[in-house]
């Protein structure tokens, strides 16, 4: 079977990077391009990030298109308290290092990339979207048909039942950019949702890293998951942390069994001014609306080995 051609739409942070280094090596998926969106951290941070990661394991060859600095109209605020100042907690990804080659950065800028690749390829590319959804929204308004146009457009935002992260009842992704997520769900643009209610159905522990090969580029994954872990420990409780971004990629695209629960709904994003609501998901009665597949459950233990597995099989392909 061929590999699955995919475009993932990242802010990279530590969750984002764990995602980045399971793409890059899955034999499943043709990564054919990384699009960068502030979010986590500024653009600039994402850009490095993103580039840095996918030399790491030898695919220097994955065209990284730089995008949206800020949301589509409101201020850019950034989470340095959950992924450290520049992204990947207490690891900086600073500097150059020959030993890595470099990466392709395309000029083009994301909303573009996208467009270009779902005009060239129609029906074949899945976007995989795990940041504020303000590239995607972008290309929508420029006339991209990524409803038409794209295989499958899956986007890890969002909460239902599960209370928010950001505010009461929204989801960090969506809080940044609302206005994103409501065009990208006003133009049917969004296939599959992996709201908070999936992907925190597992915590990932330091004992989990430990148990990682003992490799460079493990030390960044370590370094970069104790300080996530620091953080949901004050702020949530738990002896661990959430990896939702790898998690949405894992559960839709590489192994769907996870997956134990699934509702469909129509949806729509507050964009009000209210601190408290905008950014909430909440069931559109507007019929016109495509119904969307929201992951309510997964399996944590099916999920955890399958990550780890694939985590560990990357940073043994380190480049250092």
């Amino acid at each position: 079977m061929d590999a699955r051609p995919v475009i993932l739409d990242v802010d990279t942070g530590i969750d984002d990077m764990i995602a980045l280094l399971i793409a890059a090596t899955a034999p499943e998926l043709n990564l054919r391009g990384v699009t960068c969106v502030a979010g986590n951290v500024e653009i600039q941070h994402v850009a490095r990030n993103t580039g840095k990661i996918l030399r790491m394991v030898g695919r220097g060859d994955v065209p990284v298109s730089i995008g949206a600095a800020r949301p589509l109209q409101r201020r850019l605020r950034t989470a340095q308290d959950t992924h450290g100042p520049t992204g990947t907690g207490y690891v900086e990804l600073r500097g150059e290092d020959r030993q890595l080659g470099t990466t392709e950065y395309t000029t083009v800028p994301a909303p573009r990339y996208i467009g270009a690749h779902i005009t060239r390829h129609p029906g074949e590319m899945t976007i995989v979207a795990l940041g504020p959804l303000t590239n995607l929204a972008t290309a929508v308004q420029h006339g991209v048909q990524l409803a038409e146009g794209a295989r499958e457009v899956i986007w890890m935002g969002g909460t239902l039942e599960e209370r928010g992260n950001t505010t009461e009842t929204g989801e960090w992704n969506a809080c940044v950019d609302p206005e994103a997520a409501e065009a990208c769900l006003a133009h049917n643009a969004i296939d599959r949702i992996f709201p908070l209610d999936a992907t925190q159905d597992v915590v990932f522990t330091i004992d989990d890293m430990e148990a990682l090969p003992d490799t460079y580029l493990s030390g960044i994954v370590r370094d970069a998951v104790r300080f996530y872990v620091e953080f949901h420990r004050k702020a949530d409780g738990i002896d661990g942390c959430y990896l939702h971004d790898p998690v949405t990629l894992i559960a839709s695209l590489l192994r769907p069994e996870t997956v134990t629960d699934e509702v469909e709904e129509r949806l729509a994003c507050d964009t009000s001014q209210s601190p408290y609501a905008a950014g909430s998901l909440y069931r559109s009665e507007i019929p016109e609306r495509r119904i969307v597949r929201v992951a309510a459950a997964l399996d944590p233990e099916m999920m955890r080995d399958e990550l780890l597995g694939r985590l560990a099989r990357a940073v043994e392909r380190s480049s250092r």
